[in-house]
């Protein structure tokens, strides 16, 4: 066993997964697996200048016989002399309300209570007892999903602390030989013999065959997932300098890619720069789960391409785009703005995000058309006057200066090349006769003027909503 206890130690150190003065939690469900990494860490707490404590979670499947695993779990502490803190999650209770994959339930269940455990009771690590034959249980299940074949990290972030694998260079029947020498005993859930899941069928069916073929193939598994880990990391370091110069941030702190750019990165950067991109947008949470594998290839594929306009709705309300070459995620706010609004003389009135105000000359003067985003000058007639607003509608047409004939709105935003993103926000200017005589931001009909000749009695102005108030405002929309 000496042999065994330096591996492992070794490892440790190599992977750097504990420091001294931490506190580490043992994850113990009661199994071989857990109990020999209880009983491992425990012993070997003052050569590693480390506190244990070990954690058991009853998934309250099995009545008596799962609460006799805390107990359990709980005895062998008090003989190690380790805190102990147990829980429970009512799985069954949780899985008739909600719903959902077993298995799933339980892990999320499990690892919340860890999480509150090491929070609680300021814990610095969570060390979990997955092996060798685990890793490559996992390696197999990532390639049915068509996933990298990258396994378990030896040590990863979490919400709170970290989680470390002390024994994943280790052989199931390494740890067995280290229970039954310490001469501890150990229970096994007899739900881990069932074929119901995946994973147990891989452990019993695929592993075993494998392993025949080659003893070594566990090993081998841990060996080479290290090497494409190492490989992603390096590629995820390269995606990181491609962020800063592929991806801009907006004021609203809203993020656009740089199309050609990103077109042009190797397609290996480009599959993880993605995922840094939705990290930033879910402010650094893990990828929501709504992201299949299969969004995550589309929304790469439409950033490779510069053709045509694309919207895809992302999760918790925002939205991917891309039109005529311009990437952007958005917040999806529909705009309600189907009615027509009065757009009063003299006052700042809001719509959607942006703000208009419309004035005689005379009163506002010409030079205060400066301190507005965008200005023009027009005259009307006093029967066509107050102008209105409102959101396009189907149909709309406008008299542009140079024609003879109003044009289509959905023609001018074609060949404007406005997105379909604008359209929805896009509003009109109509005179007190309903007649569309501008649409702000893009063009202006026959009434409107861009200098000031000395023959327009009126000034209209439009500047964004977050732009400093050049006077009272109204807030309508």
């Amino acid at each position: 066993m000496k042999q065994f206890e330096r591996k492992v130690l070794a490892f440790i150190e190599k992977e750097e997964l504990v420091t001294s003065g931490q506190r580490i939690l043992i994850a113990c469900s009661g199994g071989v697996d857990s109990v020999a990494l209880l009983l491992f860490m425990a012993n070997h707490q003052q050569q590693l200048g480390i506190e244990v404590g070990a954690v058991h979670v009853d998934h309250m499947l099995r009545g008596e016989e799962s609460k006799e695993d805390g107990r359990f779990v709980k005895e062998l502490c008090e003989q190690l002399k380790v805190p102990f803190y147990g829980g429970s999650v009512p799985v069954p209770e949780i899985a008739e309300r909600e719903g959902g994959n077993l298995q799933m339930i339980c892990r999320e269940g499990r690892y919340e209570f860890f999480k509150r455990i090491l929070k609680s009771h300021r814990y610095d690590a969570l060390a979990t007892a997955h092996h060798a034959e685990d890793q490559l249980e996992t390696v197999l299940m990532q390639i049915s999903k068509g996933s990298l074949p990258e396994g378990m990290l030896p040590v990863r972030k979490m919400e709170q602390g970290i989680l470390i694998r002390p024994f994943l260079l280790a052989k199931k029947g390494e740890l067995y030989a280290y229970t039954v020498q310490k001469g501890a005993i150990f229970r096994e859930d007899p739900s881990n013999e069932s074929d119901a899941y995946l994973r147990n069928r891989i452990r019993h069916h695929i592993v075993p065959l494998l392993l025949s073929e080659n003893p070594a193939a566990a090993l081998n598994s841990v060996k080479m997932t290290k090497k494409l880990q190492q490989d992603d990391d390096l590629l995820m370091q390269l995606s990181l300098k491609q962020f800063q110069s592929v991806v801009s941030i907006s004021e609203k702190g809203f993020p656009t890619v740089q199309q050609h750019r990103f077109a042009a990165m190797h397609p290996a950067l480009q599959t993880r720069l993605i995922p840094l991109l939705l990290k930033y947008l879910y402010n650094g949470e893990s990828i929501p789960v709504e992201f299949t594998h299969d969004l995550l290839e589309q929304l790469q594929y439409h950033m490779q391409s510069a053709e045509g306009n694309v919207s895809i709705d992302l999760p918790r309300g925002l939205r991917f785009v891309r039109e005529y070459g311009r990437i952007s995620i958005v917040k999806d706010e529909k705009v309600n703005c189907e009615d027509v609004i009065l757009l009063p003389k003299g006052i700042w009135t809001r719509w959607a995000d942006v703000l208009f105000y419309w004035n005689t000359i005379e009163a506002d003067g010409v030079g205060h058309a400066d301190a507005a985003s965008e200005h023009r000058f027009f005259n009307l007639s006093e029967s066509e006057l107050p102008l209105y607003v409102r959101g396009k509608r189907d149909g709309d047409r406008i008299l542009l200066p140079g024609m003879t004939k109003p044009k289509r709105l959905s023609r001018l935003f074609i060949d404007e090349k406005i997105g379909a993103l604008q359209r929805e926000k896009q509003p009109v200017l109509l005179t007190a006769q309903h007649e569309i005589c501008a649409v702000p931001g893009i063009r202006y009909g026959t009434r409107f003027t861009h200098q000031w000749t000395g023959r327009e009695k009126y000034i209209f102005k439009m500047k964004e909503a977050s732009s400093p108030n050049l006077g009272r405002e109204e807030f309508r929309c």
